[in-house]
């Protein structure tokens, strides 16, 4: 699908002198250099792949960010327009194109967003046995413990959250599982190809509190799952499901257990409500395991 968005040229580059599996990010910005991540690493694309010498990008002008919103839409902004009042459109594969622009407003809401200066394409990646690292601490015959997941971003939180849900299939824990894809990003939709098991229940493209009421109202969850934990409301999605005795899995921006806490709106969640935290960095690449902390914030397992 992401082929089918892109410039001609541009598609060329990517399939045939770059490594897809390890593409993270492409950024493209009116008159500015194309930027793609690699491994989290930024580079310039130009004809023969990547550079690091802005003299041989390539740059993208208004006409190729207008395009690729065109073609994403499938030609018709207006039936992605809930999409982008939030500011991305999802492809069917996973791909959310962040987009910025000109924001029109009306009493106090936001419309839509006009006159695109910049993209961002994010690409999903399954990386298999990742969470192996914490999956025991969450879940064991014991049952499984609310958890949250800590990094920031780019680190590997969303591709946790898919393997969990792989390896809980994979080893056979048999359960009622309800992921809340808010953005589209942990399933990726339909035809995403991303593997998440065989006990999800998915509801993608609403607020959390949409998702978590109808959730526990209707599908008699054992355990939710949820990314990008960032504000009151939320938090208060978290304290209900967990106050009707079903267990969550979710992640949350920080770089580290003292940011966290800084944090004003986690810090309206009970202490004891996660009983172990999960932090990953960026320090050796995406993904690179710090350690395991407990309800109290002490470290139980360390890289």
């Amino acid at each position: 699908m992401l082929q089918e968005v892109l410039s001609e040229q541009l598609s060329n580059i990517i399939n045939y002198k770059i490594a897809f599996s390890e593409l993270s990010e492409i950024r493209l910005r009116k008159d500015k250099p194309i930027i793609v991540f690699i491994k989290g690493q930024p580079y310039y694309i130009c004809d023969k792949g990547l550079t690091c010498n802005i003299n041989n990008a390539l740059f993208c002008s208004k006409e190729m960010i207008d395009d690729i919103v065109y073609k994403a839409s499938d030609f018709s902004i207006y039936s992605v327009n809930e999409q982008i009042k939030q500011g991305f459109i999802m492809l069917e594969n996973g791909i959310r194109i962040g987009l910025c622009g000109s924001v029109v407003s009306e009493n106090g809401q936001v419309k839509t967003i006009i006159n695109w200066t910049s993209l961002n394409i994010r690409i999903p990646h399954q990386i298999k046995n990742m969470s192996l690292c914490a999956f025991d601490e969450i879940i064991s015959e014991n049952g499984l413990k609310n958890t949250l997941i800590i990094s920031p971003p780019g680190a590997g939180k969303t591709t946790f959250l898919r393997d969990f849900l792989f390896q809980l299939s994979e080893n056979n824990y048999c359960m009622n599982v309800c992921v809340v894809d808010e953005r589209g990003e942990i399933a990726g939709g339909e035809n995403s190809g991303i593997n998440i098991g065989n006990f999800c229940d998915v509801i993608s493209y609403c607020t959390k509190m949409q998702g978590f009421t109808q959730c526990i109202r209707a599908m008699n969850p054992s355990l939710i799952v949820t990314d990008e934990i960032g504000s009151d409301e939320d938090v208060q999605c978290l304290i209900d499901a967990m106050n009707s005795g079903v267990k969550v899995l979710a992640t949350i921006h920080a770089s580290s257990i003292e940011e966290l806490k800084r944090k004003s709106f986690f810090n309206k969640l009970p202490s004891f409500y996660f009983e172990r935290y999960v932090l990953f960095s960026n320090r050796e690449g995406p993904g690179t395991f710090e350690g395991i902390y407990n309800e109290k914030f002490n470290r139980i397992v360390k890289w």
